[in-house]
């Protein structure tokens, strides 16, 4: 063969992919030589994973659900925001959603009042960032809200078809699971800083840094962990749902975070009050195991430390004027809560139509702090009164607007006909009611529990639009998921239940 024929045939397609492949092989292989082993771990892992997600964009959507607890592991400046391990994890899984759009020309996005009322919120923050004193914290708050926003659009779009749901249920749950079984070692062996420290017990807080943020989190999963496992018993999604759902009670327990407990309690009860006849019987007997709680609390009988903060929770709803308490060890965080709550409120009577910017309470805090209590805390511990502060009347009212249009979806999806997305709606709502409760005594959009957050609108939109006959007759079969992997993890699509079409 001639020279000039063995380069025609060098050139053929197939083997320009080879040599290509080996070109980019020779070139891995030398970047992992010539960097540490950890880094080299990393980039090996990265050479896996990147291919992976563009192919399948609902991994990538995943990826970004189990990164939550992880997303303040690492952290860059860039132009003075710091961003974290959050916004290239969402910002990966909506390239591969693009590239995937432009590859079928075909960009799916479903619309909804619930996503209408997202956008809306957004471009208040924006509008409401014009009146920041600071533009760097404003900055990111807005970034979380269009990390929310985004989300929610990749949910709705990539997760329609039942079987695709059960991979997102799946990163929700697990995830969660994995960051409340760490809490549960910190809480097991004591590693803590001292003052997280409650007699005998270590607080639990995860990757979170504080307790309370580390039980929201696990507070957004449990509800749903809940209803899977109970609801649909012979799905085999069940068969991880279980342990989980055990898990993030237990870590929601050690966690000592109250508003948690009472987020979950309520979602419980609500939870217990609309799946059927035969679970509101368990209400009444729940109801007394916790009047009886409560009496051992205060009969001493209870260990002390868990007494006094059961004992404490009747003054989280009694408002009262900092200024005319007595502190005491006891009532020490309930009086420092309100404190921040009243500095919040006079920010919203000063800046009532804008706030005074997204992410600047702290910076204003300087301004409207009571006496003695000088540390900002970075929120005033009661996402309503801290929106109302930085976004005013407007940005607040819009957000309050989504809460109602997601409950609404979550609700709609309670009459479908699908029993596995009539659990996703129960253990959505109860997420909803959780998240709701908590956020009197918290905010639980830090640390990118937003795209938790996003995640389960997302699915209740879907439960919503299954309910109201949006979607086909017939399902198109699962294509983004490999069905060998698919069955290996769910069994037989034939145990699912109804499918929903992908559109």
């Amino acid at each position: 063969m001639s020279a000039r024929a063995l380069g025609q045939a060098a050139t053929r397609p197939g083997q320009r992919g080879t040599v290509a492949l080996s070109v980019l092989a020779i070139a891995l292989g030398a970047a992992v030589a010539s960097v540490s082993p950890i880094q080299g771990a990393a980039l090996l892992l990265t050479a896996i994973v990147l291919p992976l997600v563009i192919a399948y964009p609902l991994l990538g959507l995943c990826l970004a659900i189990a990164a939550v607890p992880l997303s303040s592991e690492w952290s860059t400046s860039v132009g003075g925001l710091n961003l974290t391990l959050m916004e290239p994890a969402v910002g990966l899984a909506v390239t591969a959603w693009l590239l995937r759009g432009a590859r079928v020309r075909s960009l799916r996005i479903w619309p909804s009042g619930l996503l209408v009322a997202q956008l809306v919120v957004l471009a208040l923050f924006l509008a409401s960032s014009l009146a920041g004193e600071e533009r760097g914290p404003s900055l990111k708050d807005t970034i979380k809200w269009v990390e929310l926003v985004l989300v929610f659009v990749l949910t709705v779009d990539e997760a329609r078809d039942a079987r695709a749901a059960r991979w997102v249920v799946l990163a929700l749950t697990g995830a969660a699971a994995l960051e409340a079984c760490y809490g549960l070692f910190q809480f097991v062996t004591r590693r803590g800083p001292d003052f997280f420290a409650i007699g005998p017990f270590m607080r639990a807080f995860g990757h979170f840094g504080q307790p309370n943020p580390f039980a929201g989190y696990l507070g957004t999963a449990l509800p749903l962990a809940l209803a899977v496992a109970f609801l649909l018993p012979r799905d085999a999604l069940a068969r991880w749902t279980r342990p989980a759902a055990a898990v993030l009670a237990l870590g929601v327990g050690v966690s000592f975070s109250r508003g948690a407990w009472l987020g979950i309690a309520l979602a419980v009860a609500v939870m217990l009050a609309i799946v059927s006849e035969r679970s509101r019987r368990w209400l009444l007997p729940l109801a007394a195991a916790a009047l009886l709680l409560g009496v051992l609390g205060t009969l001493d009988v209870l260990p002390p430390v868990i007494g006094e903060r059961l004992g404490i929770i009747a003054e989280y709803f009694g408002p009262f004027d900092v200024r005319r308490v007595d502190l005491t060890p006891e009532n020490w965080s309930v009086v420092e809560r309100m404190a921040h709550w009243q500095a919040a409120w006079e920010m919203f009577l000063d800046h009532p139509w804008f706030g005074i910017g997204p992410g600047n309470y702290a910076t204003a805090y300087d301004d409207y702090y009571l006496p003695g209590w000088l540390e900002p805390l970075g929120h005033a511990h009661n996402y309503y009164l801290n929106l109302a502060a930085e976004t005013g009347v407007f940005g607040l009212g819009g957000y309050l607007v989504t809460v109602v249009l997601a409950f609404r979806a979550a609700i709609r999806g309670l009459h479908g006909a699908d029993p596995f997305w009539r659990a996703v709606a129960v253990g959505v709502l109860g997420g909803l009611v959780a998240i709701g409760l908590h956020s009197a005594f918290d905010d639980l959009y830090v640390h990118g529990v937003s795209v938790q957050i996003a995640a389960l609108l997302g699915l209740a939109q879907i439960a919503s639009d299954a309910r109201a006959g949006a979607f086909a007759s017939e399902a198109e079969p699962l294509r983004t998921v490999p069905a060998g992997l698919q069955r290996w993890v769910f069994g037989s699509p034939a145990g699912h239940g109804a499918s929903t079409a992908r559109g």
